[in-house]
C-alpha cells in the first residue's frame, strides 16, 4: 500500500530536516566569518564587479529565511498529502526542490562571504560567479539526489461516482447555488498578505520616495484583484448549464447544460492531481481547485473534463445532470 511505501519518512528527510541542517551549518559558518569581512560586504554583483552592499549581520538572517525558511516552506507543503496517502510527480518533485534550493542559497551565501574575508574594502571582491557556478551544480545534484532517494511516486487516481439526477416533473426547473473557496488558513494568509502590502503602500506614500511609493501601491493594488479572482468563486447549476465565476467578477467559465456528456463527484487533491492550487489545466481537464476534496467533474461532449472543488458536489451534480438530461431531451 501507498502509506506504506515510506515515501512520507523521506519526503520528510530531503524536505525539511535536511535543508533545516544545511542552512544551520551555513548560519553558524557565516557568524563564524563576521570578524574576518569589511563592514559593509557584497551582497550583490553586476557582472564582475559587487554593486551592492549590507551589513554582514544581515547575511545570516537572509540566509536562514532563503536557504532555510522558504525551501522548508517548500518542502513541507506535500507532507499533508503524502501522509492521506496521496502520490504524485509533484509530491515527489517538491521536496527534491527544496534541498536543491537550500543547497544553492548556502553555497551562495557562504561562498560570497568568504572570499571577502581579509579584505578591507568590500568593492574588492572577485567576481561571484565561480561561486555561483559551484552553488548551481551542487544544488542539481542535490536536486537529484533527493527525487532519487524517495519511492517511486504512482499517481493516485479517485474514481468518479456517476450523479444521480434528481427527479424533474415537466416544466419543472432546478437550481443549485454555491461557492468554491479556500480553506480559512490560506484564505487568511492571503488576506494578510493584502493587508500588509497596503500598509507599507500607505507607509510608503506618508514618508517614503514617491516612487517606490507607486510601485507598492500597484503591487497592493495587484495583489488585492489577484486574491479576489483566485481564491472564492460562484458556481450555479441551472438549466443553462454550469456556470463557474470569481468573486470580483472578472473569471468566467461555463459549460452549457447541451455540452455536458456526463456528471460525476470525485475526490481530489491539488497537488497530486493538478499539480497545485487555483485555476489548473493539464491535459484533458480544466479545473478550479480551492482545496483538496470533493468535487464535481463534468465531462463534455468533446471528451474534455471540466473539474471545480465543492463542499456539496453531491447536489450539484445531481442537478447538473438532471438539466443535461433535460437539454439532451430537448435536442432529440
Amino acid at each position: 500500500m501507498a502509506e506504506n511505501d515510506g515515501a512520507y519518512g523521506r519526503a520528510m528527510t530531503v524536505g525539511v530536516v535536511a535543508p533545516a541542517l544545511l542552512c544551520a551549518g551555513a548560519v553558524v559558518a557565516l557568524l563564524a566569518m563576521l570578524g574576518d569581512v569589511p563592514d559593509p560586504v557584497a551582497t550583490h554583483w553586476s557582472g564582475s564587479e559587487p554593486d551592492g552592499f549590507a551589513s554582514p549581520t544581515l547575511v545570516p538572517v537572509m540566509t536562514g529565511l532563503v536557504g532555510g525558511v522558504l525551501p522548508i516552506a517548500l518542502g513541507a507543503s506535500v507532507l499533508r498529502s503524502i501522509r492521506r496517502g496521496e502520490r504524485g510527480f509533484v509530491l515527489r518533485m517538491l521536496p527534491a526542490v527544496a534541498l536543491g534550493l537550500s543547497v544553492l542559497m548556502s553555497v551562495l551565501m557562504v561562498g560570497s562571504i568568504a572570499m571577502q574575508r581579509g579584505l578591507a574594502d568590500a568593492a574588492d571582491a572577485p567576481s561571484v560567479l565561480p561561486v555561483l557556478a559551484w552553488g548551481l551544480g551542487a544544488s542539481l545534484v542535490a536536486g537529484a539526489a533527493g527525487w532519487l532517494v524517495q519511492p517511486r511516486h504512482v499517481p493516485t487516481v479517485h474514481e468518479a461516482a456517476p450523479a444521480q439526477p434528481i427527479a424533474l416533473a415537466p416544466g419543472e426547473r432546478a437550481v443549485w447555488v454555491g461557492r468554491s473557496e479556500m480553506r480559512p488558513a490560506a484564505l487568511a494568509a492571503i488576506i494578510a498578505g493584502v493587508a500588509v502590502a497596503a500598509i507599507a503602500a500607505v507607509a510608503n506614500w506618508v514618508v517614503g520616495d514617491t516612487a517606490v511609493a507607486i510601485i507598492v501601491t500597484a503591487l497592493a493594488v495587484l495583489l488585492a484583484v489577484l486574491a479576489a479572482s483566485l481564491t472564492v468563486f460562484h458556481v450555479r447549476a441551472d438549466a443553462s448549464g454550469l456556470t463557474v465565476r470569481s468573486a470580483a467578477r472578472i473569471i468566467r467559465m461555463r459549460v452549457p447544460a447541451a455540452d455536458v456528456a456526463s456528471v460525476a463527484v470525485i475526490q481530489v487533491s491539488g497537488l497530486s492531481q493538478f499539480g497545485g492550487y487555483g485555476i489548473r489545466q493539464i491535459p484533458g481537464a480544466t479545473a478550479v481547485v480551492m482545496r483538496s476534496g470533493p468535487a464535481l467533474e463534468v465531462t463534455r461532449r468533446s471528451g474534455r473534463r471540466f473539474v471545480v472543488t465543492l463542499d456539496d458536489a453531491a447536489m450539484a451534480a445531481a442537478v447538473l445532470a438532471a438539466v443535461a438530461e433535460v437539454a439532451d431531451a430537448a435536442q432529440d
